[in-house]
């Protein structure tokens, strides 16, 4: 796992292309020790599992968290199970930095 440090944030970037219960409780441990804002670089991804996407929901919870690089197979997932919720989803690493340009889902219908 790649760790970047910056004065307000903290960038992880898991190197292994599945996020299962072992990568997540990786990331769980390395983010609970963390005081700053955290953000998932997601650009080396290719696959994740239950197990990472109910370790973001508790993440949430407690750390303000943000995700970027996100490919689309796990976007949709995210979506689907309404991850943008709780989590901040963006497409790159400077509109995380700036907080700018947020991915949000809206569910319109036609009355």
């Amino acid at each position: 796992m790649e760790i970047r440090d910056t004065e307000k944030v903290c960038i992880f970037a898991p190197l292994s292309p599945k996020l299962d219960r072992y990568e997540s409780s990786r990331i769980l441990n390395k983010i609970s020790k963390e005081s700053r804002d955290i953000a998932l670089d997601l650009r080396f991804v290719q696959d994740c599992t239950i197990d990472f996407i109910e370790t973001l929901r508790k993440i949430a919870l407690t750390k303000n968290i943000g995700i970027f690089n996100i490919p689309s197979d796990i976007f949709v997932l995210f979506n689907v199970m309404q991850i943008d919720k709780t989590v901040r989803l963006f497409v790159c690493e400077p509109d995380f930095e700036e907080d700018t340009r947020q991915l949000i889902n809206r569910k319109f219908s036609i009355v």
